[in-house]
């Protein structure tokens, strides 16, 4: 294997370990309600509202950047982040780190009576994932409180993804919402695992996808530039969020490997939906695309990438669930 100067390798890119909790959240309604049909935003603004409530011992009106508790509160360290450190050259005029967190709500529906369960996947990256109860006192006390304009009341469960002792991997019950208490603390966090990829692979975007080429919303863009993408926000995610990842920024080698990957069929569709936001008190649109692309090529290299942003999400607005990708090994 050769090397270059720098004495990286010329012809593999070693990815860093990204660690995870993936969540299992179900919302049993205990009255009728009506929600919005994006519910990624919804359930953001509700986790966001009441985490801020749970952890602050400052006046909620404060602005969080100037407190001088920010560098060791929860909320600023898991949904309203900020660069606390100076960041590589990569990562230099990045206004704020990515959000550690995805909500993935794909429920569409609006009307639900009591009983009716609505449930979604939340994904915590690297250090966010030890503050996990906090998170789920957040989502409870959200859900006691009251989701969508009636602020109808919902009873939470949680299952987690779990590593038992023999190795494998199931769906364990975590947080039971009528006794309120953390059910099972087994093995949680998780190294993400990667399955070796055939060719020819089709790549499924499961939900609206916001890539951005020259500054500019697309669906036009080539295989390495699409890895460049995931790429990028794995290694953000990694170097914010875990400090033992051992992040490597040459990856000019991957990105080569890239070009050697060719997008053969595509099948895309852009798609518009909106949400609203508190903050800003207007409703915003966010578009993007859906469907499949057939690749062909020499896969292998991007294994563990693909499996990486399959967890995590690609492009902006992740944390609302945008940017699912998924495919079959």
């Amino acid at each position: 294997m050769s090397q270059n100067q720098d004495g990286h390798s010329g012809t593999e890119y070693c990815l860093p370990d990204l660690r995870v909790l993936q969540l299992k959240c179900h919302l049993q309604a205990r009255e009728p309600a009506k929600l919005s049909l994006f519910k990624g935003s919804m359930l953001r603004g509700a986790l966001g509202h009441a985490l801020r409530r749970t952890v602050c011992v400052q006046r909620q009106q404060q602005e969080c950047e100037p407190c001088m508790l920010r560098p060791q509160c929860v909320y600023t360290r898991v949904f309203e982040t900020y660069i606390e450190k100076e960041p590589p050259q990569f990562l230099r005029g990045l206004p704020t780190p990515p959000r550690p967190y995805i909500i993935d709500c794909n429920d569409v529906s609006r009307d639900f009576a009591a009983g009716d369960m609505l449930e979604f996947d939340m994904t915590l990256v690297g250090s966010a994932a030890q503050y996990y109860p906090y998170v789920l006192f957040a989502i409870d006390k959200a859900a006691q409180n009251g989701l969508g304009k009636n602020r109808s009341r919902f009873k939470l469960s949680v299952a987690a993804w779990c590593k038992n002792q023999n190795g494998s991997s199931e769906w364990r019950r975590l947080y039971d919402g009528d006794s309120a208490a953390l059910v099972d603390r087994a093995q949680l966090q998780q190294v993400i695992q990667s399955p070796p990829l055939s060719s020819p692979l089709t790549l499924r975007f499961v939900t609206p996808t916001r890539i951005k080429i020259d500054n500019h919303l697309t669906m036009e863009f080539t295989f390495r530039q699409l890895a460049f993408h995931m790429l990028r926000r794995v290694l953000e995610l990694a170097w914010f969020y875990q400090e033992d990842a051992g992040v490597d920024w040459y990856f000019q080698p991957l990105l080569q490997q890239a070009d050697r990957v060719r997008i053969r069929e595509k099948a895309l569709t852009w798609v518009e939906q909106q949400r609203h936001s508190n903050r800003q008190q207007s409703n915003m649109k966010l578009g993007g695309f859906i469907g499949t692309l057939q690749l062909r090529g020499d896969l292998k290299p991007f294994s563990r990438l693909f499996t990486l942003a399959q967890s995590v999400h690609v492009g902006k607005g992740a944390v609302f669930g945008l940017g699912k990708i998924d495919f079959d090994p």
